[in-house]
């Protein structure tokens, strides 16, 4: 099940070190900002070679795009495909940003 989250509790896990990040976003909207130490995979990318994310899934994999659709579409993908532990930040970068989350 792809668990949504939102701002703050991902900014929680964060800091206790409980995950990883990936920005399912083409290269050209993560250049424009994207969150602190969240690696670029793009959704293209996870659908054609899953290993990318796989590597990372000892942890919890929070999965983000700008509104949330592209992540959770993503996350639907790993999770039939036997990844575990799959989270959602809610309302994408679009919610972070109005919870005053900043982007670099």
């Amino acid at each position: 099940m792809v668990v949504n989250i939102i701002a703050d509790e991902l900014q929680d896990m964060v800091k206790n070190n409980e995950c990883v990040i990936i920005d399912v976003r083409e290269k050209f909207e993560y250049e424009s900002g994207h969150i602190e130490g969240s690696i670029l995979i793009s959704m293209y990318d996870v659908f054609n070679n899953i290993e990318s994310v796989r590597k990372y899934s000892d942890k919890k994999l929070v999965l983000v795009c700008s509104s949330g659709h592209r992540s959770y579409y993503t996350g639907k993908f790993l999770e039939e495909n036997g990844i575990k532990n799959i989270y959602n930040l809610y309302n994408g970068l679009y919610g972070w940003e109005i919870e005053d989350k900043p982007l670099i």
